[in-house]
């Protein structure tokens, strides 16, 4: 057998080769009967076809007349009526007789039927099809996005109140209504962490490779969506105490509602963000494969995924308000056997902590993806949980998964944003989505700091200023 690792990688890529090629052959764009290929829409380009200068559908649809009194100067049936949406006269064209409107994410008159019941000439039918197959599939997609996040509430107004119960003995911090649609709404793109993805969803490879893909490489292409979506504004910036979340999860379905819609409604409306937004392809490819598998263009409804992102936000955020933190040892830790060897600790591996006995215990977690250790402690009130008890808490409630809790709480921190919201929205519309844990981060006692200094200081507390000055011998591990 031929170890050579030159010999394997060339044969990797030359299978690689081969797959693609065989997929460029079996590509099809203009068979009315074939599969749909995420790459006809560059194929086709269809993004010329609707909007190129001069020869694109918009620019050379004409405008409805009005012939006398208040009709047009025919049924609409080759015309655009003005203020009309570009989609719904479209769709008027591309299947005459029909009154499909798909510019609203309650789903309306918008089904996939509409691909099958395209009349037009056949010259142009590939384009059509292709086009009328994505306002189908952006729509759906955001249907089921909503419908998903309308059970992400819920999943999270019922486990609410015994979070409170568990964490705030101290003090009952307040959210921003604001913080908590963007934690809420924005968990389809904090699905795409592969560390999140590989812990707990099985279904990575196929739905994180359609839907969430398809959407955070959408908003990139067009930026003014993630806008619609998540706004900013003063309307959101009512503050909310965390023992009425669960009152107020269970009506903030009406704010998502308004979001998805804006987010939809801009889509179907503006052609250019339309073609920006499905310019990746995504939306093109199929619903299913050839043998009948789902390949994820929509969200699934009967999950609590989506709950998890504004779990570990409500969680993390309450955690440091009632003084709890974590310590870490940057290691490298390529083992738990190097975690228990190191600090002499036992692995309870149910909960997978590592703890310690004696008169000084301590817990800590051990990240496989960053190979960091932390320890999860509090400076609270002596009737909040012991570390371990804690950790087997989240876990036995899922109040949120802990390589997001810890590794995604040292990120944004290393990033200096912590105490900023949970999702940030970049200048250009991006999402920014390292803060969803607020778990504070601290150094040992008289450790250096393990990022740039800013402004000649670390953005990571010292663990003696968080204890105010009550550094013990057994805190300077992390030197």
């Amino acid at each position: 057998m031929d170890h050579d690792p030159a010999a394997r990688a060339h044969l990797y890529k030359r299978k690689a080769e081969i797959y693609e090629l065989e997929k460029r052959q079996q590509i099809n764009c203009t068979n009315p009967n074939a599969l749909f290929f995420e790459e006809c829409w560059a194929i086709l380009e269809i993004q010329n076809y609707l909007v190129a200068p001069g020869t694109g559908w918009i620019n050379t649809i004409r405008y409805c007349q009005k012939s006398g009194g208040n009709t047009w100067d025919n049924d609409g049936s080759n015309c655009c009526v003005p203020g009309e949406a570009w989609s719904t006269c479209y769709l008027r064209m591309a299947i005459p007789g029909s009154s499909h409107d798909c510019t609203s994410a309650s789903g309306g008159r918008c089904s996939e039927s509409m691909i099958d019941d395209i009349d037009v000439a056949p010259e142009i039918y590939p384009y059509v099809r292709y086009t009328v197959k994505n306002i189908y599939a952006i729509n759906n997609f955001f249907l089921t996005y909503y419908q998903s996040l309308y059970n992400a509430a819920g999943i999270v107004g019922n486990n609410i109140e015994q979070m409170i119960q568990v964490v705030d003995v101290l003090v009952e911090p307040s959210f921003t209504l604001q913080a908590i649609l963007l934690s809420l709404a924005v968990g389809l793109a904090f699905l795409g962490a592969p560390s999140f993805a590989a812990s707990i969803l099985g279904w990575q490879k196929r739905w994180l490779g359609g839907a969430v893909q398809a959407f955070i490489i959408g908003t990139q292409q067009a930026p003014n969506v993630g806008r619609a979506l998540f706004p900013q504004g003063t309307d959101t910036s009512q503050r909310i105490q965390t023992a009425d979340l669960h009152i107020q999860l269970t009506n903030i379905t009406h704010q998502m509602s308004d979001m998805m819609d804006g987010g939809v409604r801009l889509l179907m409306t503006d052609i250019t963000t339309f073609v920006n937004y499905a310019a990746n392809g995504r939306y093109s490819g199929p619903n299913v494969t050839n043998t009948g598998e789902a390949t994820g263009l929509t969200v699934p409804t009967g999950t609590d995924a989506l709950a998890y992102a504004l779990k570990t936000y409500l969680l993390s955020y309450s955690m440091g308000g009632n003084k709890w933190y974590s310590v870490f040892d940057l290691g490298p830790f390529l083992s738990k056997d190097e975690v228990r060897e190191q600090y002499n600790c036992e692995w309870d591996e149910a909960n997978d902590i590592c703890v310690t006995s004696g008169q000084n215990v301590f817990t800590w977690w051990w990240s496989p993806y960053t190979y960091r250790v932390y320890s999860l402690r509090c400076n609270g009130p002596k009737e909040a949980k012991q570390p371990a008890d804690m950790i087997r808490t989240i876990n036995s409630y899922g109040w949120a998964p802990l390589d997001v809790l810890f590794d995604g709480a040292w990120n944004c921190t290393a990033e200096g944003l912590a105490g900023t919201n949970a999702v940030n929205i970049n200048y250009d519309g991006t999402l920014d989505l390292a803060c969803v844990s607020q778990l504070p981060m601290v150094t040992g006692c008289l450790s250096m700091c393990p990022v740039a200094l800013v402004n000649n200081t670390c953005v990571f507390k010292d663990l003696g200023t968080v204890l105010e000055g009550e550094c013990h011998q057994w805190d300077g591990w992390l030197n």
